[in-house]
């Protein structure tokens, strides 16, 4: 019997790089602590990646049904491939049509989904004259987002997001309780590595600052050491906020270790040093 695999990524050899990073995503990912499952057995880091394109195989039948989910990569090409129409197909007629993630890696659902992907509902309308009108709508399935972004960092954000629902989906948890969750955790450690960044930055521009103040008169050297000290506690209180002011569960802890630093120099007197105005190393 093949290996089981909680997921089973099918994409075109022009999505790879995507499938990838996903399945390395997913393997990476730590589930955060107190998270109850109802079937410890239940895993997620389980993925086989499929970029070949080639018809189904034995082995490839193997492993489909043995996975018990199946992730599409959608993006153009996707419905005229007959390998991956024919892999699909397989797996959904193993588990009944369910169990199947569609990811866009490319354009829109209505021009890259597969037809069957869709599904009709007839809708009734009573209108005033009380007759009724229905009409046939087309219901497409929720899909992960995976599109290219305006920039790396946004489409990082976009992969650690479809992480977590993916993820909460093939361990049967409610992904909004699993997002919330792993944002706590992320809070934590953001708000462990900006403190740290802010301490020893404030700490060392303190220590400079008091070596500055002690050799003053002893020439330009210690003038410019103490100048420079100043600078770096005035660039590290206004910088630091503004390079977290678009991510708001940094921001607020940012905010919080720049105050917490602001007080330790104030209590060595030397916290007018950060204003603009401030004094000088003179």
């Amino acid at each position: 019997m093949s290996d089981v695999y909680d997921l089973y990524i099918l994409s075109l050899k022009r999505d790879a790089e995507t499938a990838w990073r996903l399945a390395g995503s997913l393997r990476g990912f730590r589930l955060p602590s107190g998270v109850a499952l109802s079937d410890p057995g239940l895993d997620y880091r389980r993925v086989f990646v499929d970029t070949g394109e080639a018809v189904p195989d034995d082995d490839a039948r193997e492993r489909l049904r043995h996975s018990r989910f199946l992730a599409l990569l959608c993006s153009p090409g996707v419905r005229e491939n007959p390998a991956l129409i024919a892999k699909l197909g397989f797996f959904r007629e193993i588990h009944d049509g369910e169990g199947v993630i569609p990811i866009l890696t490319e354009g829109e659902p209505t021009d890259v989904f597969p037809a069957d992907f869709y599904r009709q509902k007839t809708v009734r309308r009573i209108l005033p004259d009380m007759s009724v009108e229905e009409r046939v709508d087309l219901i497409e399935p929720v899909a992960a987002d995976l599109r290219p972004a305006p920039s790396r960092h946004h489409w990082r954000e976009m992969l650690r997001y479809e992480t977590v629902r993916i993820a909460a989906l093939l361990l049967g948890l409610r992904p909004d309780e699993l997002q919330q969750r792993h944002r706590q955790r992320r809070r934590r450690a953001v708000a462990a590595i900006v403190g740290a960044v802010a301490a020893v930055s404030l700490t060392a521009a303190g220590i400079f600052l008091r070596l500055g103040f002690v050799a003053r008169d002893e020439g330009r050297i210690a003038e410019e050491q103490a100048r420079l000290s100043v600078e770096i506690a005035r660039r590290t209180v206004r910088e630091l906020p503004e390079e977290f002011a678009g991510n708001d569960m940094a921001l607020a802890f940012v905010e919080e270790a720049v105050e917490n630093a602001r007080s330790e120099l104030d209590r060595l007197g030397l916290g007018e040093l950060l204003s603009e105005d401030g004094g000088g190393a003179s």
